[in-house]
């Protein structure tokens, strides 16, 4: 399959796997990562990086989407509406692309969504993250969203599996040797680079 997404509980090491898998090919993907960021300890917020950055931190981190404080979780939609999405254009030029993850709010999103489709519309091959539909059960109860979001959520998985060049694949993650092959096979396909080194 030209696109891959992951599918399983929160934390299992999804991201990880994929980050592992692709190595220093992550200098040259499209898309965007989701990066958690800690302080002191407990988890502040997370911030949408593009893939080249994420573990740089000589580079900027990105943008801040989500921020948990006292009040509750704050939420910053412009970071989908304007960054993220300007990113998803941005890998339409790319040799492939890495989203993780999607299926959170930026579902409701209209300028998301639509450069989402638009990325969905090109050749590009892609290795993603998509929230698991009790994830987003958890999320919707976390950062109030509305009952409207669960129905979007639905609706876009069963948009993904449509899809004839798509593949959702259900992983536990890090210690998933079957799901490591089927990257590592994806790679070789769509993403090796002469600068890639043996994993």
């Amino acid at each position: 399959m030209k696109r891959i997404f992951l599918t399983g509980p929160i934390g299992c090491g999804k991201s990880t796997l994929i980050k592992n898998v692709l190595g220093d090919s992550l200098d040259v993907a499209g898309g965007f990562l989701t990066k958690r960021i800690p302080e002191q300890g407990e988890l502040e917020g997370f911030d949408i990086v593009s893939p080249a950055v994420c573990e740089d931190p000589r580079r900027s981190s990105g943008v801040r989407f989500l921020t948990f404080c006292k009040d509750g979780a704050k939420r910053n939609n412009d970071a989908f509406s304007g960054f993220a999405a300007g990113l998803i254009r941005e890998a339409i030029e790319k040799p492939f692309a890495v989203i993780d993850e999607i299926g959170g709010y930026e579902l409701l999103i209209p300028e998301f969504m639509e450069a989402f489709e638009e990325f969905l519309a090109s050749p590009v091959p892609c290795l993603g993250v998509l929230k698991a539909l009790p994830s987003s059960e958890k999320l919707s109860e976390t950062i109030g969203l509305s009952t409207e979001y669960l129905k979007v959520a639905q609706r876009f998985h069963l948009r993904l599996l449509a899809e004839a060049e798509t593949e959702i694949l259900e992983t536990f993650g890090r210690g998933d040797e079957n799901t490591r092959r089927r990257l590592k096979h994806w790679k070789e396909k769509y993403a090796t680079t002469k600068r890639d080194i043996s994993i």
